[in-house]
């Protein structure tokens, strides 16, 4: 079983909707959630997550040009092993400089409400997880 964070998603209706749809595959258990990065980042230091499902916030063109999106992008990604990360973006087109970041098998940006890329993304992380040695950042 992967296990998953979910990062950016203030505690609702939201949240509650895509915690049962993760959950809806028997492969995924969310095991926590934060919307404040420097919870996520605690929360991911003792979890050790295998799949981070991070939201940027709305009108985010670069992932830099947010700190601690940035930060909490890092923390996961510098983990050991290291986190698989999908990036959900809100943009109705995922901008350039995010989609730079996708990595097959690491990183994936979906767009915020596409479930089936969602899916999509966590079942290719979760199968390069279970089939070899965790991806490392260059």
């Amino acid at each position: 079983m992967m296990t998953v964070l979910v990062v950016g998603v203030p505690d609702g209706e939201q949240l509650e909707l895509l915690r049962s749809g993760i959950q809806r595959n028997p492969h995924f258990q969310v095991v926590s959630h934060a919307h404040d990065p420097a919870v996520a980042l605690a929360h991911a230091r003792v979890l050790l997550p295998d799949i981070t499902v991070m939201s940027l916030p709305a009108g985010i063109d670069a992932i830099d040009s947010d700190p601690a999106a940035l930060r909490v992008f890092r923390g996961v990604r510098g983990l050991d092993p290291p986190s698989g990360v999908v990036l959900r973006t809100a943009a109705a087109q995922v901008p350039r400089a995010v989609a730079g970041l996708a990595v097959e098998g690491a990183v994936h940006v979906v767009r915020e409400g596409d479930f089936d890329a969602l899916m999509r993304a966590l079942r290719t992380i979760g199968l390069r997880r279970a089939s070899c040695d965790p991806d490392e950042m260059p």
